[in-house]
């Protein structure tokens, strides 16, 4: 009599072969989040206009019934005085935040000095917000750089910084903003800015527009 031959274990197999799929999908939802997070910066704010100013650079100009007021806001200064916000309404200011420890705002330091002193005249203010820095290293770049504004200093920086309803913040360096003449934020920059561009967003803060394709 014949013995039945037992058929091959198919068990085994099965296992594997669904193993390698849900391997598969967790791999696949790994690299989609991956991407998510690493990848263009997104901002729900409406703007009327938004650009790039260069690899991870992001140019926004809000309109003006979409413009955040920034609160007030106190603190010390790099060089030893005291800041009040309310210095800077009756006309257009620029809000920089920056560190000494930070590539771009070594390459971005020259460009904001030089329209800070091409448009003291205009009424221009500009003010820097150093965050996650040393004070002495802080006031080392500042006099390497020949910055002519005031910085707020490290410890003081988070109340600064929320003053702007989320447009600031210290992880986001170098970023810019351009506040119009009744205290509202009407650009912003993420990343490096050039003159042209800096020169454009205080002009067009100061007379209310936005304009696209900058």
């Amino acid at each position: 009599m014949n013995t039945p031959v037992p058929e091959p274990d198919r068990v085994e197999p099965e296992r594997n072969l669904k193993g390698s799929a849900v391997l598969l999908l967790v791999l696949v939802l790994v690299a989609v989040a991956a991407w998510y997070l690493t990848g263009p910066a997104r901002d729900s704010t409406d703007t009327s206009a938004s650009s790039s100013a260069g690899s991870g650079d992001v140019i926004q100009q809000y309109a003006e019934g979409d413009r955040k007021a920034v609160e007030p806001f106190a603190g010390a200064l790099l060089d030893g005085g005291e800041f009040d916000s309310t210095a800077l309404k009756g006309g257009v200011s620029v809000v920089n935040v920056w560190g000494s420890w930070c590539g771009p705002c070594r390459e971005e330091a020259p460009v904001l000095a030089q329209v800070a002193g091409e448009t003291e005249d205009e009424g221009v203010q500009f003010l820097g917000i150093n965050v996650r820095d040393n004070p002495d290293a802080a006031r080392a770049f500042e006099r390497t750089f020949d910055v002519p504004y005031p910085s707020i200093v490290p410890d003081d920086s988070p109340e600064a910084l929320l003053a702007f309803g989320g447009l600031l913040a210290s992880a986001a360096v170098p970023s810019t903003v351009v506040v119009d003449p009744d205290g509202r934020v009407a650009a912003r920059v993420v990343g490096t800015v050039t003159a042209p561009t800096l020169r454009a967003l205080i002009e067009d803060a100061s007379t209310g527009s936005a304009v696209t394709g900058r």
